[in-house]
Formats: structure tokens, C-alpha cells, sequence
């Protein structure tokens, strides 16, 4: 799973070995300021629409990768099991992550 933090202002996500491979990203750096939306998901797996540009999914366990929905460009790391977190942003995109709930529940607070 992509590790998820929040590090001098900033949204960090570190993405693991094989979800780089996918991603196309080692890591994504977003400055708080720049985070527009932040929802937490119950049912990633179901919240996610469009068509995958890159990356792999297993129905139900996992999904990595870039996928392209109405908005634009969404980059995807989401496991089974795990707390998700649904990020737009100004400029970067949209993310969909799995995240601890502690740095979800920082999130919403920054945003609200």
C-alpha cells in the first residue's frame, strides 16, 4: 500500500515498489493549500470511473495505476480492507488513495 502522510505543508504519497510500476510515480508531493476536495471512501473499488490509461486491478483486492475519468487524470493506489481517501486538486490532478484514518481525518481538517 502506498504510504500516505503529511510532512511540512505538504501531502506526501510514497508509492510502493510494484505500485511504481503502474503509477509511473515513486512519489507525489502536494502542498496542502493545493488540495480543493477531500472525501473519504467507504467503497473505493465502486467510486472509481472511467478508463485505465495504465496500471492493473484485481476486482475487489486491489487497484494501481492512471486512470482517465470526466475530470481528467486520476492516479489510483487502493487495497482491500484499507481506508480510502479521494483528493482533487488545483493543478495535480485527482488521487485516489488508501490512507490511515489518522491522515485522512488531517486531511478533512485542513479542508474544512
Amino acid at each position: 500500500m502506498a504510504e500516505t502522510t503529511i510532512c511540512d505543508g505538504k501531502l506526501v504519497i510514497e508509492f510502493t515498489a510494484w505500485e511504481r510500476m503502474f503509477t509511473w510515480r515513486k512519489r507525489v508531493k502536494v502542498p496542502l493549500g493545493a488540495i480543493r476536495e477531500v472525501r473519504r471512501e467507504r467503497h473505493p473499488f465502486l467510486t472509481l470511473h472511467g478508463a485505465r490509461i495504465a496500471g492493473a486491478e484485481v476486482a475487489g483486492v486491489f487497484k494501481s495505476g492512471i486512470w482517465l475519468g470526466r475530470s481528467g487524470r486520476q492516479l489510483v493506489a487502493v487495497r482491500n480492507g484499507r481506508s480510502a481517501v479521494w483528493i482533487r486538486t488545483e493543478g495535480r490532478g485527482e488521487f485516489l488513495v488508501s490512507a490511515p484514518e489518522d491522515v485522512i481525518a488531517a486531511l478533512e481538517v485542513a479542508r474544512a
